[in-house]
This record gives C-alpha cells, structure tokens and sequence, in this order.
C-alpha cells in the first residue's frame, strides 16, 4: 500500500514537471512577442470595448441579460487587468517577466472565450437571424484573430484554441436547435452584423497589409542601418581605410583565393617617418591631413587589386595580388614611398613626410597565414627604418632571426621564474701571466629542447615583454649566490661582472630590489663588478642613475664603463661619473695589427685610463697576436675566445681548482 502511495506521489511529481517544463518553453517562445501584443492590445481598445457593448447590447434585446451584464463586467476586469500586466503599473509591476508573459497569455485566451460566449446564447435563440448573427460573430473573430495577431504566434494560438472550440459548440447547438421565423427587425439586425462583418474583415486586411508595408519597410530601414554600422565598425574613422580587424579578414579571404586560384599575395606594412613633429608642430589637424592623404595616395596605387588598411597611428598596410616576382614587389613599394614623400599642402604650408616600407610575399612561405605574412612584413619595415637607403626591405627568411612563438613567450617568462635562464661565466685573464682573476656574467638560456640559447635570441624578447626588471633581478640573484658559492669553497673569484640594465638603476623599485640583493650579500659585494654602457649618460634619468651608481659603490660594488667609444657619449661626459675600470669594445680590439686607426684608439683609451686612475679591461681577444699587442701597449688585461667561452658556474669552479693546483705544484 505504502509503495503504490509513493509511486502515485513520483507519478504525479513527473507529471507536474513535465507540464511546467512545457510552459516554460511556451513561454520561452512568446516573450519576444511580448512587445508586440502591448502593441495590438493597446491599439485595439476602442474597437474591443465597441464590440463588447454591441454584442452585450444585442444580447440585452434577446432577454439573455444577465449574460449581457455578467459579460460586459468580466470583460472589462480582465482586459483591465490585461493592460496593467502589459504596461506593468500597481501591484502587477512587481510581477517577474515570464510570469507576466504567462498572465497575459492567460487573460488573452479568457478574453477570446467572453467574447464569443454571447454568441453562443445567440446561436441558441430559437431566431434563424439570430443563429446566423452569432454565427457571423464567431467567424469575425476568428478572421481578427487571423489577421491581426499572425505576427504573434504563440499568443494567436492560445486565442485560436478557445475560438476553435467555441466554434466547434456553436455548431453542435445548431444541430439541436431548430430554427423559427424572424422578425424584419431581426432580419436586420443580422444584415447590419454582416455588414460590420464584411467591414471589420477588410479594415482588418487593409491594416494588417499596412502593418507589413511598414513593417517591411523597418526592415529595410533596419538593414540599412546594420549595413552603415558594419562599414562604419570596418573602416577607420578618419581614413576610409580597412581597420585592423577587417584587413585581417580581407587578407584571410585572399589568401584563402591564392590556394584556389594560383597567384601570389604581396604585403606592404609602412610606418610614416618624422611623423611626430608634424603633429606636435603644426598641430593634430595637420597630422590628420598627412594621414588623410597618405591613405588617398595608397589607394590610388593599390587601386582594384588590393586592399589597404590602417593599423592605428602612421602606420598602413595594404596587400595585392598578382605581382610575379621580387623584383615587382619592390617597384611597387617603391612606388609607394615615392607617392608618400610628394609634398602634401596644408594651410599654405607644405609639409613633408617619408615612409619605412616593408615587403613581405607569399611566394616566401609554404603556407602563408595573416598573422605570418603581417609578422614578416612588420620585420622587413624594422630594417627599413635602420637602413642607409631608406628605401623598402624585402623580408628574406634567410635574412632575420625568426620570431618567438605565443608558446616560446610564455616558456621565457617561466624560465625567468625558474632560473632557467642563467649566468655563464667567461674569464678576465691577467694577459702577462694568463691567470684566472676575475669573470663576466653572461646571460643563456637552457631551453627545454636541449640547446643553450645566446642574448641575441632572446634579449629582444625580454625587451618587448617588459620582463627587464625581473630578468635583471633574477640574474643578479643567481651572480651573488654563485659568488657565494665559489667562496664558501675557498675559491677567489676575483672581481665578476654583471651587466646592469637602465631601468635598474633609473626606477625606484629597480633600484630597490638590486640594492636589497647587494646589501643581503656583503662578502658577494666586494667581488661584484656592475658593467654600464654609456647611455646612461644620455639618459633622461642620467642624474637618477649616476645617484644609484654612486650608493652601489658605497657598499663595496665597483663599476665598469662598457663600450665606451661606440655611442654618442663625449670626453665631457666621464667627468659625471665616478668608475673603477673601462672596458675596450671587441670591435676595436679585432682591428688590432691591420688597421692604425684601432691601435691609436685603444692606446688613447689606455691612457685616459691611466690618467683617470681605472684599470682596462680588453674584450674579444681571439688571436695571440691581439694579446701579444695589448701587453706591449700596456694593458694587463683582456677577455675573449682565445682564453675561453662563457662556461657554466660550475665549469667555472673547476677552472679557479685547476688554476690553484697548477700554482700549488711550482
């Protein structure tokens, strides 16, 4: 007994659920109707409430009123009940969304039935003008119905239904109720019904057409809309030109025709040159002009067989196809920079500009993508702007250092973190005797395929993500630890050099976080050795730096001057700063014993040294001769291949044991 309860309890349960799953979907369909039937429901008063007193009234003539008035009072409580949901006013605005959307459908089919019940009392009416009046009443409503409410499907069938039905009863009562003679009267009373009906159905069509023409005709309106957004939303604001997003599409498109069809696809990716001080000279208005024309001028020459686009600021890029070899790519771009550099007018002014232009060809790739041929073409626009010529570069795969991938990226910021990024240490060789007394630190990379990564693969890279001062931070923590542990082994490493980044030294935290790491350490400190560059001479932070650099060698820390001779700094600029050694660049070194010009540099910087009392450090000694002449010109020491490579810290140890034990054994 138990058990048939429970499964009578689950049975009713199932049921329940599933008809609210199925009014939840009904309603799920009506509620972006629901607008709509605010709309008709709200139009359509006047006639309702006509229609409602001219049926109840009929009603009244027949002796049915208590129908009349039980009618005509229902109707009005549900229809202003029905408004109030729709506009939602008093308690009905508290009322949530679907829950309306089901009330309303709920009042819209009780409305259908207390309009058509007066006709059923009619059809009942021993009266043949009578059955036949509420007869051409069922009929008309369902003809408004029809006509009226087909834009709303959900809420015409809940009305259809209940008319349908009504309909379906009027003609069982006929069947059982047979007709007698009517009055004139009567007989005019139905006449005039028809009419109303013959009258009601054709203002009804005539509306309903008129609500399809307008209704076409703000989807017309619409769709033109839509169309102006969607060029608005491809093209840039002030240019005409494609934007970034919608060149990236249209060069999808062509490329994805180039596998089609054959053809080659040619990128151009320009950068306008000086294009700064036009702005901050003559004003935005001016650079708007030069940007205004520069897209006029592209386009005249890409014409009908490319696209061009502007990828924000001064730089464009535009693409064509059908050019067949190199050499007609870079006539083309050409073409291009000669069109940009013609003088632009401006207020009476003539204002200049050229264009670092790069070249970038399908033909180069095996399968050529947006993203590769744009990368590509971003490369050869970089060489552009540092070539002599000043003319357009061709991407040459051969030529450049191929970019990180998204993945290799992510693995240089995790290999930062995990120390997988390293110092390397390469000896500083005393030169008269060839002893170990010092190293330099230099960045590599053990990358997870097994290969040891140079600075030129991945120092770019670092610049780019903004990882400076985490990757300056993590090497210099590894020096110090390696300084530590070549100490507490009884080893002098002597003094090791550290390459120490500008934003190190020119931001507060920076600064900071290296200060910390030196004054944690002082044993480690005495043997630490920060190599600059002369740049931070010509810094805009150079007082912020020359400050760091004054309270590092307060702790103990010596200082090197790198590549002095190689920038724009002057004579002048070694009175601002207080340095401990000067190291000679490889590129003077290598000229040593063929070209007078290096001999007579590096014995100026020996003696600069010597008056300003730093020692000399030489860089890149490969051949005994290039050690055989700096010995005789005085300089004691010196670094390169010829001593050996950068080695790991622990090669590195074993050199300082091997070099002890050689000189415990004399």
């Amino acid at each position: 007994m138990f058990n048939t309860l429970v499964g009578q309890f689950v049975l009713i349960w199932l049921k329940q659920a599933q008809a609210h799953r199925v009014i939840k979907r009904i309603v799920s369909s009506a509620r972006p109707q629901y607008r709509s039937v605010a709309h008709l429901t709200l139009r359509d008063v006047p006639l309702q409430i006509g229609s409602i007193l001219l049926l109840c009234g009929l009603c009244w003539y027949v002796e049915f009123k208590i129908v009349a008035v039980v009618v005509f009072v229902s109707v009005l409580v549900s229809e202003l009940c029905l408004h109030m949901i729709l506009r939602r006013q008093s308690l009905f605005r508290l009322i949530e969304t679907d829950r309306a959307i089901l009330f309303a459908m709920i009042l819209c089919a009780l409305n259908t039935v207390l309009y058509l019940l007066p006709a059923l009392f009619l059809v009942r009416d021993p009266s043949l003008a009578m059955k036949i009046t509420g007869m051409i009443w069922i009929m008309g409503v369902q003809v408004y119905l029809a006509n009226t409410w087909s834009r709303v499907p959900t809420f015409l069938c809940v009305m259809v239904v209940p008319a349908m039905a009504m309909m379906v009863i009027a003609f069982f009562m006929l069947r059982h109720a047979a007709p007698v003679m009517s009055s004139m009267t009567e007989w005019g009373i139905a006449a005039g019904f028809l009419a109303l009906f013959l009258y009601s159905t054709i203002d009804t069509l005539r509306q309903h057409l008129s609500m399809e023409a307008d209704l076409a005709k703000a989807q017309q309106e619409s769709a033109q809309r839509l169309a102006k957004l969607e060029e608005s939303d491809r093209l840039d604001a002030l240019t005409g030109s494609l934007n970034r997003r919608a060149f990236d599409v249209a060069l999808g498109v062509m490329l994805e025709d180039h596998k089609l069809t054959g053809g080659e696809i040619t990128v151009f990716l320009v950068d306008l040159d000086s294009f700064k001080p036009i702005n901050d000279t003559y004003s935005h208005e001016a650079g708007d002009e030069v940007l205004i024309q520069t897209a006029d001028r592209l386009r005249a020459i890409i014409a009908q067989s490319g696209i061009v686009g502007r990828l924000g600021g001064d730089e464009f890029v535009c693409a064509l196809h059908d050019l067949e070899n190199a050499e007609d790519d870079m006539a083309c771009g050409a073409r291009l920079a000669d069109a940009i550099a013609k003088p632009i007018k401006w207020n009476d002014r003539t204002l200049k500009i050229a264009a670092s232009i790069g070249v970038a060809s399908s033909r180069d790739a095996a399968n050529p993508t947006v993203s590769t041929l744009c990368s590509a073409a971003d490369q050869a626009m970089f060489a552009a702007k540092s070539s002599p010529s000043g003319g357009p570069i061709l991407y040459e795969a051969h030529l450049f250092a191929p970019r990180m991938t998204p993945e290799d990226k992510q693995l240089l910021v995790e290999s930062i973190a995990d120390r997988s990024v390293r110092p390397f240490y390469q000896p500083k060789v005393h030169l008269p005797t060839g002893r170990i007394i010092g190293f330099e630190a230099l960045a590599r990379w053990d990358h997870s395929t097994g290969h040891v990564r140079q600075p030129a693969d991945f120092l770019d890279q670092i610049n780019e993500l903004g990882l400076q001062g985490d990757f300056m931070m993590s090497l210099a923590q590894q020096v110090v630890d390696d300084i530590n542990m070549m100490l507490s082994q009884g080893l002098d490493p002597g003094q090791v050099s550290l390459n120490v980044s500008e934003v190190a030294l020119a931001t507060y935290s920076g600064r900071q976080d290296l200060f910390k790491i030196v004054q944690n350490n002082p044993d480690a400190a005495r043997h630490l050795t920060f190599e600059i560059t002369e740049d931070v001479f010509i810094a805009r932070a150079a007082d912020t730096i020359q400050a760091s650099i004054a309270s590092f060698r307060g702790l103990g820390v010596r200082i090197s001057l790198d590549d002095f001779g190689t920038g724009f700094a002057s004579f002048h600029h070694l009175r601002q700063l207080d340095f401990d050694e000067l190291k000679i660049d490889t590129s003077f070194v290598a000229g040593l014993g063929h070209d007078p010009a290096a001999e007579v540099l590096v014995r100026g910087f020996l003696n600069i040294a010597s008056g300003l009392g730093v020692s000399v450090v030489a860089e890149g000694v490969e051949t005994d001769a290039q050690s055989r002449d700096l010995i005789n010109m005085g300089c004691l020491t010196a670094q390169g291949f010829l001593f050996s490579h950068a080695v790991p810290a622990k090669d590195a140890c074993d050199l300082l044991k091997a070099q002890n034990d050689a000189l415990a054994a004399l």
